[in-house]
Order: structure tokens, then sequence, then C-alpha cells
């Protein structure tokens, strides 16, 4: 039996729920927009009326990706109720922390987000950057504000830190790096960028 139409609206998200499911099970290559539709009752001619192919779909769900590791960021650092000179820390080290988890806990997500189907704006002169984005510049600024990050260094450190963890994240998930790999990181950023703290 199919399922009841979608009113106006609605198949969109369906779609794309659907998607970033499918992908998250399987990985984005065995995505099909038509096999969406389908477990959803509607007509594949529906669907495209949304997504014109796989690859809109695709990249739809990156970006909602990308949305979901920023939610795992922000529930990370809502956890940290410290303030001053530790909290800025300690929100440092959890945004990086959180950062790797989701590449470990969510590695098809993870793969789409920043892959070929996912074409992020440039970030440092976007007028409209991501919101994981926008999550590291406040936690570098907040560092900045406590008197732990100098100005020199705070100046595109976001590229530094983003690349570093990123790829520390890419090569665990790879098996090329131990888990623990992790935290060797984030205590070189630190010391890099000069926030040792006693």
């Amino acid at each position: 039996m199919r399922k009841p139409g979608y009113h106006h609206g609605d198949l969109e998200s369906a779609l794309l729920q659907g998607a970033v499911d499918r992908v998250r099970l399987v990985g984005a290559e065995k995505v099909s927009l038509r096999a969406i539709a389908g477990d959803l009752g509607v007509s594949p001619s529906a669907a495209y009326h949304h997504f014109p192919d796989k690859d809109a779909l695709l990249t739809a769900a990156g970006f909602a990706a990308i949305d979901k590791l920023a939610d795992q960021q922000e529930l990370a650092l809502s956890m940290i109720s410290v303030i001053g000179v530790d909290g800025a820390l300690a929100r440092f080290r959890a945004l990086g922390r959180s950062y790797v988890d989701f590449a470990l806990n969510e590695p098809h997500l993870f793969r789409l987000a920043f892959g070929e189907h996912c074409v992020i704006p440039d970030a440092i002169d976007s007028e409209a950057p991501t919101r994981a984005w926008t999550i590291l510049t406040a936690a570098l600024d907040e560092l900045v504000n406590e008197g732990l990050l100098k100005f020199e260094f705070r100046q595109k450190s976001e590229i530094l830190v983003w690349s570093a963890v990123h790829g520390v994240a890419t090569l665990i998930l790879e098996g090329k790096l131990p888990p623990e790999a992790a935290d060797d990181l984030f205590d070189s950023l630190a010391h890099m960028l000069g926030l040792d703290h006693e």
C-alpha cells in the first residue's frame, strides 16, 4: 500500500531526511533518489521537482550533516559552565573533541559533509559562514578575550585549528592514527597557539 501523499512543503524535508538516514547507514554512494521517493510513497517525478538529481539531494544532505556537526559542538559547549580562563580552555578543547567524535560516530555523514558533493563556501571570505565555522571563531575570540591567545596568533588561526583537527579526525577514522592521537593534537595546538596554562 502506498503511503499518503505529502502536502506542499513537506516532501522536500522528507526526502532530505531520507537521504541523511540512508547516508548514515550505508554511505552516499548507495543513495538513490528514486528509492527514497519509493520509500515515501511518492513518484520519482514528485521527488525530482525538489531535487533534480541525486547529486542535488546529496549536496543538501551534506549541508544537513554539517548542521548536525554544529549541533553536536553546541551541545558539547553547553555542558561547560566554567567561566574565565579555565572555561575558555575547556570549550576550546571540547570543540575539537566534538569534531573528532562526530567523525568517528558518524563516519558516512562526515565523509559526505567534506566530500565532493558538498561544496562549502570559502569560510574566510564568505558573507554567510557555516555555523560550525562561526562556533570556532567565537571560541578563538574567547581565548583572546581571556588573554590566552595573542593577537598575532589569532589572525587566521581558524585555518590552523580546523585543518589540524580535521586532519587528525580523518586519520583516526581511516585507521592511520590511534584515537588517543586527538588528545596529543589538542595539546600541540595549545602549545603552538601559546595557550599553555598553569
